[in-house]
């Protein structure tokens, strides 16, 4: 999916226009010559299990994109942010639970956000605190079976748990 929604750029101001640069279309720079890459952003999300390990923690996205949909505690890492710290934090906003991160599982490339593609820091972690809620940008927060996930799932995070079900 391109991103193309940048116009000006970003050291001089002058306009961008695309050019074909290293194989692709990039916007440039006509002023200072500034080739401009769309890169993902970086989010961290939590595959957060209970204490039998057979079920794992969704909630239910109350803003669009995927408004409605069920999805893991997840959310976009903050520029001062190491990853484990933000799905630590992401966890909490959203669950109202405090995690600890088990270990690394995976980096996705997930590209069915229409705001912009992600690599997405994909972390085991077990429940070590707080209360169980909705809080955040989520309406609900549920426990489901890893064999009975719900249908309505963004963000590929159905292929994002089988990926670790195929694993363990």
């Amino acid at each position: 999916m391109p991103h193309t929604r940048a116009t000006h750029c970003p050291l001089c101001g002058s306009n961008l226009k695309p050019t074909d640069w290293e194989g692709r279309t990039r916007p440039k720079c006509q002023g200072c010559g500034f080739v401009y890459f769309f890169n993902p952003a970086s989010a961290a999300a939590g595959l957060v299990l209970d204490a039998t390990g057979g079920k794992v923690l969704l909630v239910r996205r109350r803003i669009q994109p995927f408004r409605g949909a069920w999805a893991l505690p997840a959310g976009y890492q903050e520029i001062d942010e190491e990853p484990q710290e933000a799905v630590r934090r992401e966890v909490s906003e959203e669950t109202g639970l405090e995690v600890e991160v088990q270990r690394l599982l995976d980096v996705a490339w997930v590209g069915d956000d229409p705001r912009k593609p992600a690599n997405v820091i994909i972390y085991l972690c077990t429940v070590v605190g707080g209360q169980l809620r909705a809080a955040s940008d989520v309406s609900e927060v549920a426990w489901f079976s890893l064999t009975d996930l719900p249908e309505d799932m963004g963000f590929d995070n159905r292929d994002l748990i089988t990926r670790f079900l195929d694993r363990e």
